[in-house]
């Protein structure tokens, strides 16, 4: 098969790159999201007490970046941070010198780590009902996080398909030379479909108005999409995790989470 029909993705993962400094597109994505997400859960909050919920926000943020990092080393790339414990938290490379950033942040650790943040920090200065009110409004902004963060993935050619010959493949050069599934944009575009969706129905479905039921809508189907599009991806730990890989392990105990809150707020 002639592999120069597919479209080939050679576009430079650097926004700037000299030798002074290196800024990646991923970076400035990423930091677009946070901001997008913070301005808007501050915007749409409406009380007295924005400013815990600028200071609280922060502190959640530093906590999800944590957890996200934690999550991608102890369940992605175990073997080697267990030999490299200082660089789960430092960015630098001791044996051969130099700075590497933070390539590797779990989603399934960034959601966990957020929420927790929200809860534990959030109870001393806001009810139940007011914590309930930030998850909703912060997990529904987050759809364009998690989608600018794919994009990002995309010009650093990973989270990289399988093999495929039909449908719309793409040939990553910095990977190798076969034609792969585009997984970062099926699932990118997936996210940003799901906002418009929501942003659609948050407005005409009446539970969706409840404290805590659009976060738990989001969730369920954030889960949904990324276990279905794992299927096609490339996997993502060495380790032999049977049927599933890790990451829908992973995605299956955040559904489990949801579904046992969705019970006890029956009961």
């Amino acid at each position: 098969m002639d592999y120069s029909l597919f479209y080939k993705w050679d576009i430079s993962p650097y926004l700037i790159n000299n030798n002074i400094v290196s800024i990646r597109v991923y970076s400035v994505l990423f930091g677009l999201g946070i901001f997008f997400v913070y301005f808007n859960v501050v915007r749409n909050f409406y009380g007295e007490k924005k400013g815990y919920l600028e200071d609280l926000l922060f502190k959640s943020i530093m906590v999800m970046i944590l957890f996200s990092r934690i999550f991608h080393c102890f369940f992605y790339n175990f073997d080697y941070y267990s030999q490299n414990i200082f660089e789960v938290l430092i960015p630098y490379n001791f044996e051969s010198g130099y700075f590497t950033g933070y390539q590797g942040l779990s989603s399934h650790g960034g959601a966990i780590g957020f929420v927790a943040s929200i809860i534990y920090f959030g109870k001393k200065k806001f009810n139940k009902s007011e914590i309930l009110k930030i998850l909703d409004i912060s997990f529904f902004y987050s759809l364009i996080l998690i989608f600018l963060i794919r994009l990002g993935n995309l010009f650093n050619s990973e989270i990289l398909g399988k093999y495929c010959t039909k449908f719309f493949c793409i040939v990553f050069p910095s990977y190798d030379n076969l034609p792969r599934y585009p997984a970062q944009i099926i699932e990118g575009i997936s996210y940003f479909l799901l906002f418009l969706i929501f942003y659609v129905l948050k407005e005409r479905l009446c539970f969706l108005s409840k404290p805590g039921f659009l976060s738990i809508a989001i969730l369920f189907s954030v889960s949904l999409i990324r276990f279905c599009v794992e299927f096609i991806k490339l996997p993502n730990t060495q380790l032999n995790t049977g049927i599933f890989n890790m990451a829908q392990y992973l995605t299956l105990l955040i559904c489990f989470i949801i579904g046992f809150i969705l019970i006890a707020r029956k009961r």
